[in-house]
């Protein structure tokens, strides 16, 4: 079993917990925002609508994308280890593997992907997109939305079948 950290505390916790929702509701945001340019560089008419579409794309997702994630996985992994919502819980690990393989995706699919776009796209005509642009930005919100219900809801239990000792019970005790 992974060692564990000393619990987080709760200045340190407050200021962990706002990064790490911030970090990932942009992430969301992000993604979504590629979704609407996506769509919107496919089924242009104008040349150079699909231009300004295909370019914010990759201007968006190669300036914002890494470093997003970069700070919603780093604050996850400090939350992970210095909370009681540790490594053992399902949903935590399920968390981290799902928003692990999005940055890779991110790194080895969607930014050259994006580049690509990019370089076709002309302003002076209209080109045929790979409708295959839209397919990125669908799997990415997807996992986005589903790791904040896996937040929210905290569903299985630990690795395992593992519960937490219940507290010992102290009698109640009359103040007369």
């Amino acid at each position: 079993m992974v060692e564990r950290m000393r619990k987080l505390r709760r200045p340190a916790y407050r200021f962990f917990i706002v990064a790490h929702v911030a970090s990932s509701v942009a992430w969301l945001g992000l993604s979504l925002c590629l979704l609407v340019l996506a769509v919107r560089a496919l089924t242009a008419s104008d040349a150079g609508e699909q231009f300004a579409a295909g370019t914010a794309m990759d201007a968006l997702a190669s300036t914002m994308a890494l470093p997003i994630g970069a700070v919603a996985i780093a604050t996850g992994l400090v939350l992970m280890f210095g909370t009681r919502w540790g490594p053992s819980h399902k949903w935590v690990l399920t968390k981290l593997v799902l928003t692990v393989g999005a940055y890779a995706a991110t790194v080895f699919a969607l930014l050259p992907g994006l580049g690509e776009l990019a370089a076709l796209v002309d302003p002076d005509r209209v080109q045929a997109v790979d409708s295959g642009v839209v397919a990125g930005p669908i799997v990415s919100s997807s996992i986005y939305l589903g790791a904040t219900v896996l937040s929210y809801v905290k569903p299985w239990g630990r690795l395992g079948g593992r519960r937490a000792p219940a507290p010992a019970r102290v009698p109640v005790r009359s103040a007369r």
